[in-house]
């Protein structure tokens, strides 16, 4: 459920419930327009997954892949000798980045195209 305020017009006593965006700004835009500039950069769609890179590793077709959320979960259910996650080499708030096997991605590919 998507709830939008208009913080201009909300009585001091009125509240955010718990997991609800709340802001906090001073300064010119702190009313709806900084909240609806929010709000739109964070429910960008985003694709499920997407290839950055091919490479044959002993003569095995590996990925550089970065996925979404229900993906990277996804990926912690298969076996872990098929991928490698990189940790901290990128930062964003809806990829992450992984290194998969060609067996993986086929499957991957399978699922969620």
């Amino acid at each position: 459920m998507k709830a939008i305020y208009d913080i201009e017009s909300m009585s001091p006593w009125q509240a955010f419930k718990q997991g609800e965006l709340t802001m906090f700004t001073a300064a010119r835009r702190s009313g709806k327009s900084i909240i609806n500039q929010m709000y739109g950069l964070i429910s960008m769609p985003h694709p499920k997954f997407k290839i950055h890179n091919q490479a044959q590793v002993d003569g095995q077709t590996w990925y550089t892949v970065g996925v979404n959320k229900e993906v990277c979960e996804w990926l912690h259910t298969q076996p872990a000798e098929l991928f490698y996650e990189h940790l901290g080499q990128t930062w964003s708030f809806s990829v992450y980045e992984y290194d998969i096997h060609e067996k993986l991605y086929t499957l991957m590919a399978l699922r969620w195209s």
